[in-house]
């Protein structure tokens, strides 16, 4: 089980470093008890720009001491740029956040690019089998899940993503709003401010418009957030599903499988053999997939697409919701079920603690690296 936040460090792994000239002011900073948006919009208030003009690689848990870049578009020379940034901690009075690093690049940091993170978590009431349920993890990858972290507080991601999908924007408002479920469209709005794209909803919402509206003004961001946990759901049933027939590290005629760090591909009878055995634990250069259904992907043979299909329905997630045209539109992609990590688990003591440390590529969660290797895991950081 985990201790308190000092004990959840997370350092993330950037796919390059910033060259030291261009528009955008690279920020590498320590936050804790923040959640990513708020230390964005902190960024792009001291440094007088809108919070679309920050850019971040990814979410980090508010919860544990987190290291990340972000990006701030500052035209040209203008702006207030590293001079302003000793006063965003008076705009974070409730958490801690320390500049490490600034610099400066040509382009704005974008989702999705790092290589990964680097995780370092304190344990307690260690059992003796860990450390060999950990080598197996390594051997058999870990299963691709998505974590609870991408559904929201209390699956409210989720429920907006159906209701989004089937055409209610008032549940949808509802859901975003208030995670407990129990706002609904017609009573008065929350007080107070929001941060990140939550705010821009209800900033939106208080300018006078309908629920639709609203989620329109929010923009793309939200939209394809909220995409995500109903795709997320569609590829996590898909794996349990395989997992359950024995299909994890096993490629058939017409699946679609992905070589590690490299492109999909369709499998053909001819190399399923070779397939099989770059898929098996202990290689896994190759992994079989499931989709986050979407406009533009590869699909796999058609008996095995019916069963995808059949295997995500109990989601309630209308795969037609994410195609062209559809309510949460999205391009959409296949995803490893299987992924190696970027470096294996160790342990070791320090002061009465045993640290549990390893690395993870972009897209991966340590959640499941600990509850795959059977370590329990607080309410609090499971959502």
């Amino acid at each position: 089980m985990l201790p308190g936040s000092g004990h959840f460090h997370v350092e993330e792994l950037p796919a390059y470093g910033p060259s030291g000239s261009g528009e955008h002011l690279y920020v590498h900073l320590e936050k804790e008890g923040l959640t990513t948006d708020q230390v964005a919009e902190a960024l792009g208030a001291v440094c007088h720009r809108p919070f679309r003009d920050v850019g971040y690689a990814g979410r980090k848990d508010r919860h544990g001491v987190t290291r990340q870049w972000f990006s701030v578009h500052l035209p040209g020379s203008t702006g207030p740029g590293e001079a302003a940034l000793a006063a965003i901690g008076e705009r974070l009075p409730q958490g801690r956040v320390q500049i490490l690093t600034v610099s400066r690049h040509a382009n704005k940091i974008r989702l999705g690019h790092l290589a990964g993170n680097r995780f370092r978590l304190g344990l307690g009431d260690v059992d003796p089998g860990l450390g060999e349920r950990l080598q197996d993890l390594a051997r058999q990858g870990l299963r691709h899940r998505f974590g609870p972290q991408r559904f929201g507080i209390n699956g409210s991601n989720l429920r907006a993503a159906a209701a989004w999908g089937r055409g209610d924007a008032e549940a949808a408002v509802a859901a975003l709003l208030d995670p407990t479920d129990t706002w609904r469209w017609g009573d008065p709005l929350p007080e107070g401010y929001r941060p990140g794209l939550e705010g821009r909803l209800l900033g939106a919402l208080r300018r006078g418009v309908d629920a639709a509206a609203g989620l329109r003004m929010a923009g793309d961001p939200l939209r394809m957030l909220i995409a995500s946990a109903g795709q997320s759901a569609i590829f996590n049933a898909i794996l349990d599903a395989r997992v359950a027939a024995g299909l994890l590290h096993t490629l058939r005629p017409g699946d679609v499988a992905i070589k590690a760090n490299g492109p999909c591909f369709t499998v053909a009878a001819e190399d399923l053999a070779e397939a099989n055995r770059r898929a098996a634990p202990g290689c896994l250069e190759v992994a079989a997939s499931a989709p986050l259904p979407g406009s533009n992907r590869l699909v796999p043979a058609p008996d095995i697409l019916a069963e995808e299909k059949a295997w995500s329905a109990p989601t309630g997630m209308d795969w037609s919701w994410f195609a062209k045209g559809g309510a949460l539109e999205s391009p959409g992609e296949r995803r490893a079920l299987v992924q190696p990590l970027l470096e294996p688990p160790t342990l070791a003591e320090a002061e009465g603690v045993t640290w549990l440390s390893f690395a993870l590529p972009a897209g991966a969660y340590a959640t499941e690296v600990l509850t795959q290797a059977g370590v329990s895991i607080p309410e609090d950081r499971r959502g």
